[in-house]
């Protein structure tokens, strides 16, 4: 019995050992980080269209100007980036198109826009006068993955220049009724985002 006994027992352990062995599998987790940019509409209000419009002596001397907060939102990942604006009417570059009125069919963009870009609540920098391209720079520092941004929107202004009588006649033209004639110019802004 003795013997039975044990011999049980050494199966027992030798069965019990075969169960206790521990066996393992590998596995390695990469993570892999893409640089990657991004430019869209922001969250603000009225943000895909901008009227810089002139009823008073004082806007004619003065300019007017119209604040969009959040209007643009960007993602830049690995690096810092810049803006570009593309100011285009009709397939022209860098011209204002008459949409209304008796004044020539276009306006250099340069005689009536300036437009700044700051990051929201940062404050505006000078304004750039408007060209058939413009190019913002400042957010971030190219090949700091420490300047990356996820989502980050930015505040545009928009200024509309002070307009002389030279500029007024060019604009309004020469009618008998110039008086009760409104015009009207436009131009689209396409923004791009760019490594810095």
């Amino acid at each position: 019995m003795k013997k039975v006994v044990l011999a049980l027992t050494a199966v027992f352990a030798t069965v019990l050992g075969v169960n206790a062995q521990v066996t393992s599998a590998k596995v390695k987790v990469n993570v892999v980080l893409n640089p990657f940019q991004s430019i869209e509409l922001g969250s603000g209000k009225d943000i895909d269209q901008v009227t810089l419009e002139y009823k008073t002596v004082n806007d004619y001397k003065n300019g007017v100007s119209v604040e969009v907060p959040k209007q643009l939102k960007v993602s830049s990942v690995g690096t810092g980036y810049n803006i570009k604006a593309d100011l285009m009417y009709s397939g022209q570059s860098g011209v204002f198109g008459k949409e209304l009125g008796n004044g020539a069919p276009t306006v250099e963009a340069k005689d009536l826009l300036q437009v700044a870009i700051a990051k929201s609540g940062a404050g505006y920098g000078t304004p750039q006068n408007a060209g058939a391209k413009m190019t913002f720079t400042g957010f971030g520092v190219i090949g700091s993955g420490a300047s990356s941004v996820l989502d980050q929107e930015l505040d545009v202004k928009y200024f509309g220049k002070s307009l002389n009588a030279d500029m007024l006649g060019k604009m309004f033209g020469t009618t008998t009724n110039q008086a009760n004639s409104t015009a009207k110019y436009t131009i689209d802004v396409v923004y791009t985002i760019t490594t810095n």
